[in-house]
């Protein structure tokens, strides 16, 4: 095995370095629409996101009057969860589309 790794290491050293090109991405022309598009669903998503909590919140207090709060979690945490994956989503799309 040692002698196979030492081969492997010895051609690589002889091997020349290329320089692989790593352009930076750019938007195609007339899409610049989509952009508009996606930061009003962003938008959007967070506001649905912010008004689930706040209902979350009014059904977990009044589930807490009438002695049901084991069911009251899961209306906060569902909202939070959703907010994760939007946050998450854009910060991924930005990334790969180089903004």
């Amino acid at each position: 095995m040692h002698t196979i790794l030492t081969a492997a290491n010895d051609f690589l050293a002889h091997v020349p370095a290329v320089d692989i090109p790593n352009p930076n991405p750019q938007q195609p022309p007339g899409t610049g629409g989509i952009t508009t598009i996606m930061a009003w669903l962003k938008w959007i998503g967070y506001a649905v996101v912010g008004g689930s909590i706040i209902v979350g919140g009014i059904l977990i207090a009044v589930s807490f009057r009438r002695g049901e709060g084991h069911d009251a979690l899961p209306k906060i945490l569902w909202p939070m969860a959703g907010a994760i994956v939007i946050g998450a989503g854009a910060a991924w799309i930005g990334t790969i589309a180089g903004g």
